[in-house]
Order: C-alpha cells, then sequence, then structure tokens
C-alpha cells in the first residue's frame, strides 16, 4: 500500500463518480486535498512543483471545461523538467503559451490522452518534449490517441510511450543523468504509432 501524505486538486467540483468516491477516499483517511494557487511552487526533497493551471477564471463555456480546468504541473529533480497536463486542452494550452510560461520539458504527460483537442503545434514547440507519455486505456471509445496528435509528437522527435501498447511507463532519474524509460510490456518504438 502506498501512502498519500496530499492531493492536490484544481477546485473545480465534478459529479463523476471516481472524482466523488476519490474525494470521499481522501476524507476517510484524512488525506487533505489543497487547492494550489496559480504559479505556487511546493519543494519537497529537492523536488520543486509548480502548479501552472488552472490560472485566471476557469473555463465555462465548453463541453470540455472539467478537462480544461484540469491541473498542469512542472516538476523538477536536478536537470530535469517534466510536465503533466492532466486532461487539458487547447484552451488550456493557449493560456499558458499567452502567459509566458517556460514550458521547455524534457518529459511531457501528453494531455487529454493525446486527444485531438490537446497538444497543439505551437504547444509542443514551446515544450519541446524528448519523451512523451501518452495516457490511455486500451481500445477506448474515443479513439485516443490521435493520428494527428502523434504526429505532432512525432515531428517534434519525441520518443512516444503510450500506456495502451506499453503498459505502465516509469521513468527513473538521478540528479545528474538522463532520464532512462522502462515499460511494463514490450511495446514497439519510441516513435509508436
Amino acid at each position: 500500500m502506498m501512502t498519500v501524505g496530499w492531493i492536490a486538486d484544481s477546485g473545480q467540483r465534478y459529479g463523476g463518480h471516481a472524482y466523488n468516491d476519490g474525494l470521499a477516499e481522501a476524507r476517510a483517511h484524512r488525506v487533505p486535498v489543497i487547492v494550489p494557487a496559480c504559479r505556487q511552487r511546493w519543494v519537497d526533497d529537492e523536488v520543486t512543483f509548480t502548479f501552472l493551471s488552472p490560472c485566471g477564471p476557469p473555463f465555462t463555456d465548453g463541453a470540455n471545461d472539467v478537462n480544461e480546468n484540469s491541473l498542469v504541473v512542472l516538476v523538477h529533480y536536478g536537470t530535469l523538467r517534466a510536465l503533466f497536463m492532466g486532461d487539458a486542452g487547447f484552451q488550456s494550452e493557449e493560456r499558458l503559451l499567452a502567459g509566458g510560461v517556460d514550458l521547455h520539458a524534457d518529459v511531457l504527460k501528453v494531455g487529454h490522452h493525446g486527444s485531438a483537442y490537446s497538444s497543439s503545434v505551437a504547444f509542443i514547440e514551446a515544450v519541446q518534449p524528448r519523451i512523451a507519455i501518452v495516457s490511455v486505456g486500451r481500445h477506448n471509445l474515443f479513439g485516443h490517441p490521435a493520428p494527428g496528435t502523434l504526429e505532432t509528437l512525432r515531428h517534434a522527435g519525441a520518443s512516444i510511450f503510450r500506456t495502451d501498447q506499453c503498459g505502465a511507463v516509469t521513468i527513473t532519474i538521478g540528479a545528474t543523468t538522463k532520464p532512462e524509460v522502462e515499460t511494463m510490456l514490450s511495446c514497439s518504438s519510441p516513435n509508436s504509432r
């Protein structure tokens, strides 16, 4: 069993069962649920978490608001920069780009399961990921990841690891070494289709 010290949440309420079950479990186990402020930084044992989104008023004008209001977190450890996009898509990406944030990251956890509504060319050019991880269910009903998103990542030179093909993806980093990727399953080439 893994011990959880705290949970970061965007603060947007959502009716989904998994979300509400998670909050109930946090309460039952007395795990604090914290809503970080825009650009807030937390440092824990040489790891820095910078919360890049949501910033500004919540998105409320579209069908994907709950996704667009996802937490976006930049993690620094040594020389490694990893950007975790949650379910954020184009609107969140545009806001980050307009905010002038340094988005460059060695590792990108691709937003919204690699949907057709995430990972714009301008955003991927700003991030310049060497490693892109697409967290996506096998045989999902949404057609994730989108072929165009994968092509954008390939064109940027990122090595792509998809959980539907590779199973769990683990990245190991030392304070001064390059990230090493291990996968649960043997999967196709790093620029997987």
